[in-house]
């Protein structure tokens, strides 16, 4: 089996491949805008610009994949509201790129949406509730959706929010709490926004559990906890032996962003549990997995020491 993921710069590929690796005994190619090195026998890296169509469709048909993964998306959510294009560009277009060079090979393509495409007024959501999204990202996303579903190709989509443990160069949201807390610096955190955090691993076994099975259509993937961004900062200092006062309870009309937010979001994710078997984690053991992480695989900032010592 072959198996392609786009974007394998991001994130989630961060913990995705490791994942694949070890789960799967399939090739693994990974794409992206710059230069990864690999010396694993069963990786192979191609540098290209994913966005450019033609470079895209070679690339695809040269692999000729079993799957694709794309995690490529423009998720600056204020950012896609000053730059509709480039949201468009990124989030629409490359999506109907990689579905049509997906017929071409016949392979299954993944992709991670949100629950942004909805408008968050009584979540958490299930697959089969109505989508309304608030702000452009939203829009751009469920967009990307619908490219899919009017493709003609086998299609997956995985939805997520809050997504935490990653071990990227560029820090999540749980990372760039750690780095504010390490600096001894106050988080603000909104009490009125909800969701369920996801850890990086459920969404990952997701995505390997859609290609072992060949599973199409939409599937959630979220914690088991439902709580405000408050709470979930407020974990994270307890879990790491922060002072509690460094977090800061505000609205999110204090913080006066660009773009709206939904204010209950989260997602209902028991078709994923039940015709998957993935089993979602909850934040505090999400949060323990990910600081066992950080002391295996790299070493934290010296000010969390004895906090991801202490238990």
């Amino acid at each position: 089996m072959n198996i392609l993921v786009i974007g394998a710069g991001s994130r989630t590929a961060s913990v995705l491949v490791p994942m694949l690796l070890d789960e799967t005994t399939a090739s693994i190619h990974l794409a992206s805008s710059a230069r990864i090195a690999s010396d694993h026998e069963r990786i192979t890296s191609h540098q290209l610009d994913v966005t450019r169509r033609e470079d895209l469709h070679n690339l695809v048909l040269s692999v000729m994949p079993n799957a694709v993964v794309n995690l490529v998306a423009y998720t600056d959510v204020d950012g896609c509201e000053q730059d509709r294009a480039l949201a468009w560009r990124i989030n629409v277009t490359l999506v109907e790129h990689l579905a049509r060079a997906c017929r071409s090979a016949d392979a299954q393509l993944i992709h991670v949406s949100t629950d942004y495409v909805f408008d968050g007024s009584r979540g958490p959501y299930a697959e089969t509730d109505t989508v309304g999204p608030v702000s452009y990202y939203g829009k751009s996303k469920l967009a990307g959706e619908n490219a899919l579903a009017t493709s003609g190709i086998d299609w997956s989509v995985v939805r997520t929010n809050v997504v935490y443990g990653t071990m990227a160069d560029k820090p999540d949201f749980l990372a760039w709490v750690l780095q504010r807390f390490d600096a001894r610096e106050p988080v603000k955190a909104v009490t009125d926004q909800y969701s369920n955090p996801t850890f990086c691993d459920d969404l990952c076994e997701t995505i390997i559990e859609l290609i072992n099975r060949r599973r199409t259509g939409i599937y959630h993937t979220g914690g088991t906890d439902y709580l405000s961004r408050y709470e979930f900062v407020t974990r994270v200092a307890e879990l790491f032996h922060v002072p509690t006062s460094l977090v800061v309870p505000v609205t999110t009309a204090d913080l006066n962003q660009t773009a709206r937010r939904p204010m209950r979001g989260g997602l209902i994710t028991l078709k994923t549990s039940s015709e998957l078997g993935v089993r979602m984690t909850s934040v505090e053991h999400g949060l323990v997995a990910f600081r066992y992480r950080l002391l295996q695989k790299t070493k934290p900032p010296q000010g969390l020491m004895r906090g991801l010592q202490g238990t």
